[in-house]
């Protein structure tokens, strides 16, 4: 079955959706993607926002953007940067999503990512990233 056939099948899910949280509406424990875009844009925010060495098992997975947090904040410094980190990840991990776009901006103490990508499947793929400076409790 291809990608096209699961995504237009509305009783076929593509994976489970994040962050994880219990679903009282949704047949399982969990909220499910039930298409391909839902799916992608969990796939590519949760390599991104996962540090290198950080999941058990797999070091190697993860994106470089934390780095940037202890860097100056500011946009036009760090541009090339969060680009380079993105596309390494996506290289790796993600082949068929390609990084289109990327906007930065500072907001206090926190940088403000918005990128956007596209696969074969989707034109555009929007995700909005913030890497607030130090503190990634949140994530």
């Amino acid at each position: 079955m291809s990608v096209r056939d699961i995504d237009l099948d509305p009783d076929k899910a593509f994976g489970i959706g994040f962050p994880l949280n219990y679903d009282r509406e949704s047949y399982g424990f969990f909220k499910a993607n039930f298409t391909y875009y839902e799916q992608i844009q969990d796939n590519i925010k949760t390599l991104l926002m996962t540090a290198e060495g950080e999941r058990p098992g797999v070091p190697e997975f993860g994106c470089r953007l934390k780095e940037v947090v202890f860097e100056q904040n500011e946009p036009a410094i760090l541009k090339p940067q969060v680009e380079e980190a993105i596309r390494e990840a996506l290289d790796t991990f993600l082949p068929f999503v390609s990084l289109n776009e990327t906007k930065l901006e500072e907001n206090g103490n926190t940088l403000n990512i918005v990128a956007q990508f596209s696969t074969e499947f989707n034109e555009e793929i929007v995700l909005s990233l913030d890497l607030p400076g130090g503190d990634f409790s949140s994530y």
